[in-house]
């Protein structure tokens, strides 16, 4: 069989990849060893989202009755829940599915090996198919990282693709890792009940995210319950028939020990490239395995692109979408780049984080001088029709020029904000342009043109 490109991996790299390229008139396959749409879609951010949403919701339940809405938390039904969450999986599945069969991909489910330059052999079930092809796209993702010392069981200890699976809420977690996913995970089960405890081994949530939206991220995370040990580490777990006797080691020096029901893993994730070429092969990599890339998104062998996770961080789905689309374009004969200005993050927790751009010390250890602007959600009127008063908007530009260096936001619809700052960044615009453009009232984005005001002083609605 030969084909124009072949494309590993059906992930959110991956699918638009190939469908961009038979768009662009390619004979394409792509190849798929599990589900179409990768961790992304089936075990990562559509179903964890699915249940931020309702957590989200039940959070607000106390609210609504404040307010005099006849509204009672009825109880959590835990399996209509997981249901419903499946359900919108299965849509999306497939709605990938068959976009890509109305473009002309062909799909094939199995395990692919790159034996050279322009050839694949796919293992589908007992058969092996071997493949010819001009180019090659790497698309398979990442996987969790493995912590040392404490073994995966799948029913008390897990990665989080597994917490998305639960049967019931369970009374206690400890969650090792407060970067996106372990906060996530948190606050989920916070809401439906648990009682969480987070350890992480740095000093801050979310390393790399602005360190003061990173301290008040912890401090909204502490009030809702959530237990949260900075500078810490497991030293030790214990498991019995009923719990998990867990020893933290505290950075004072201390120690103590508590029982939890699970404990889920999310310290990061590496490549998932196991397997994937021959030794043939001249692949280069990093010290972590993940795949070399130029800004054509070639790795050291020509004709194989690669995109997403294995390229290695920010290992974000967006991100892998765009690499994917710029390969298919380039494969094309098209003269197509990818050298993204800024790359937007959004973290799920309650509130919402979003940030694109430089942190304050990012910016300060490139060499800028900085002015920073702020605005609270305390001071926002629709943040307070809403009943919304934690959180706010962060600024930081260049002094003098006002240049918009990075935005970060701590609150309600971050995730729908951010974008502003995302152009901004992308059309290097100032902090005046931004905040003498009218935004519409009552809007939670006035808090950006407040921001922005609030760079040079020229806020309105709090004092500069």
């Amino acid at each position: 069989m030969k084909y124009d490109a072949v494309v590993i991996g059906a992930g959110p790299g991956g699918y638009p990849a190939a469908i961009r390229l038979a768009q662009l008139g390619k004979k394409v396959l792509i190849v798929e060893k599990g589900a179409v749409g990768g961790v992304c879609l089936n075990w990562g951010c559509i179903p964890t989202k699915t249940l931020c949403h309702a957590a989200e919701v039940r959070a607000s339940l106390g609210f609504f009755q404040r307010i005099g809405l006849g509204v009672g938390d009825t109880g959590l039904e835990f399996a209509k829940l997981q249901q419903w969450k499946e359900g919108v999986v299965t849509k999306l599945v497939k709605g990938v599915e068959f976009l890509l069969k109305a473009n002309g991909v062909e799909l094939m489910c199995g395990v692919a090996r790159i034996l050279e330059s322009g050839k694949v052999e796919v293992t589908e079930a007992a058969n092996k198919h071997e493949i010819e092809t001009d180019a090659i796209i790497i698309a398979t993702g990442s996987t969790p990282v493995p912590l040392p010392g404490i073994e995966p069981d799948d029913e008390r200890i897990f990665y989080a693709e597994r917490a998305l699976f639960f049967k019931h809420v369970p009374p206690s977690m400890l969650v090792i890792g407060a970067g996106a996913t372990g906060l996530e995970m948190a606050t989920i089960y916070n809401a439906f009940g648990t009682k969480v405890t987070i350890v992480e081994i740095m000093d801050q949530v979310q390393p790399g995210l602005d360190r003061e939206v990173a301290e008040n991220l912890a401090k909204l995370v502490q009030r809702q319950g959530i237990e949260l040990h900075l500078s810490s580490k497991v030293a030790s777990i214990q498991k019995s028939d009923a719990t998990l006797s867990v020893t933290i080691e505290l950075p004072d020096g201390q120690s103590v020990q508590k029982e939890f029901e699970k404990l889920l893993l999310a310290v990061g994730r590496r490549p998932l490239t196991d397997g994937l070429w021959d030794s043939a092969v001249a692949m280069e990599t990093d010290a972590k395995g993940f795949i070399k890339v130029n800004e054509k998104l070639q790795t050291s062998v020509p004709d194989i692109y690669a995109i997403g996770d294995v390229t290695g961080p920010p290992l974000l789905a967006h991100r892998a979408t765009r690499q994917g689309l710029v390969a298919a374009e380039i494969i094309a004969g098209h003269d197509a780049r990818y050298d993204p200005k800024a790359m937007p993050a959004c973290i799920f927790t309650l509130p919402t984080v979003a940030s694109v751009g430089m942190s304050e010390e990012q910016a300060l250890q490139a060499g800028y001088e900085i002015e920073v602007g702020r605005f609270p959600y305390s001071a926002l009127g629709r943040a307070a029709t809403l009943g919304e008063r934690d959180g706010f908007v962060k600024i930081i530009a260049e002094k003098g020029s006002g240049k918009l260096l990075g935005m970060h936001i701590l609150g309600t619809g971050a995730d729908l904000m951010i974008g502003e700052g995302l152009l901004g960044l992308e059309l290097d615009a100032s902090v005046e342009s931004i905040g003498s453009s009218v935004h519409p009232h009552p809007t939670l984005l006035e808090a950006v043109m407040e921001a922005a005001q609030n760079v040079r002083k020229k806020a309105i609605h709090i004092k500069n």
